[in-house]
């Protein structure tokens, strides 16, 4: 009975030390309840902005002079003098060619002698006739002849004219194409003028656009080689469409009088189709799509929301907001698969956006 006894009182100082021990080790303590919910998704938030914007249209084109002509004489012959240097800028009218003339000079003095004397002989036909020496044939013919003979000296007279080549407009000169002595036929290039204080911007755009040109519209115009960029004004637009490649063309003006850009230079353009002065923008990162179209998730007091939203014009890293969300929004653009839900809270990556 004894040894029963302290059996059990060895039993309950054992149990007694181990209780101790669990309560300093913390191991009774009572346990928190698990918090109920998903855990906050980490997450990045861009701010919905009003801004003016441009529904853009990107298209490429050749600068062209107003006006550019290539010299080509009417008449062959050996070219005599040369009144120019290259590159230089011209007045109208300015002489800039002049061909081997002593030929045709020979040939309208044979021509003026020729008309004067068919002229001599109509007037004294003419008398004749009147005295009925002669038939109204005759008359007829001495006149005819008279009218032959002039025009023979018109046109040699024109012919003489063409051995010299003006500037038929002020602008500046190209490279010599020939030599003084050098013998050039008719319509061979002696010389090239070009007015570039105003280049003309030729482009074209896809049929579908057609409706969405017009007149007066403005268009941002890189230079390739530059690395630069221009302002010009839509001038015209074709009065049809080309049917091979179904576009249709548009010319536009840029002022050149610092003489920046030559003629032939190409260059990629921004075509202003729409102008919005105030549109509710947001970065294209926070669309996420679905069956029916596009939604995002906006946080307001730290939780989120699933917002459907109406989407505009496209930018190049933005979209328009046409329906759902205002100025001053804030929205997910960056861990939305981490959100299981709406009202699920956020834990912000970063800086919070400001507001606008």
């Amino acid at each position: 009975m004894k040894h029963r006894v302290r059996w059990l009182v060895a039993a309950a100082v054992v149990l007694l030390g181990l209780g101790l021990l669990a309560w300093r080790q913390g191991w009774l303590a009572p346990q928190e309840q698990a918090p109920k919910g998903p855990p906050p998704a980490p997450v990045e938030l861009s701010t919905v902005v009003e801004q003016a914007i441009a529904e853009t249209l990107s298209v490429t084109g050749e600068f062209k002079s107003r006006q550019s002509v290539d010299l080509r004489p009417e008449v062959a012959g050996r070219i005599a003098q040369i009144h120019f240097r290259d590159g230089q800028i011209v007045d109208k009218g300015q002489l800039l060619v002049s061909l081997d003339d002593r030929l045709l000079k020979a040939e309208l003095a044979q021509a003026s002698a020729e008309a004067e004397l068919a002229a001599s002989n109509y007037t004294r036909a003419q008398d004749l006739f009147a005295k009925k020496f002669i038939s109204a044939r005759a008359l007829d013919e001495s006149k005819a002849a008279a009218q032959i003979a002039q025009a023979k000296r018109e046109l040699a007279q024109a012919r003489l004219e063409r051995t010299a080549l003006s500037a038929p407009f002020a602008g500046r000169v190209g490279l010599r194409q020939h030599s003084v002595g050098d013998f050039v036929k008719d319509g061979d290039v002696v010389a090239i003028v070009e007015d570039s204080s105003r280049l003309l911007f030729d482009f074209r755009v896809p049929e579908r656009f057609m409706s969405e040109v017009r007149r007066g519209q403005k268009l941002t115009i890189e230079l390739l080689d530059q690395g630069k960029s221009v302002e010009a004004v839509v001038e015209a637009v074709d009065a049809r469409i080309d049917a091979e490649g179904r576009f249709i063309a548009l010319r536009a003006a840029v002022d050149n009088s610092r003489d920046r850009i030559k003629p032939g230079l190409f260059g990629r353009a921004k075509l202003n189709l729409v102008e919005k002065p105030k549109a509710l923008v947001l970065s294209e990162e926070a669309l996420v799509g679905e069956r029916d179209g596009f939604f995002v998730w906006r946080i307001r007091d730290g939780k989120t929301e699933k917002v459907p939203v109406k989407l505009g014009i496209r930018l190049e890293k933005t979209v328009e907001i046409v329906g759902g969300l205002s100025a001053g929004d804030q929205v997910v653009i960056a861990g939305q698969l981490k959100i299981r839900g709406p009202g699920q809270p956020v834990r912000v990556l970063g800086p919070a956006p400001a507001k606008p």
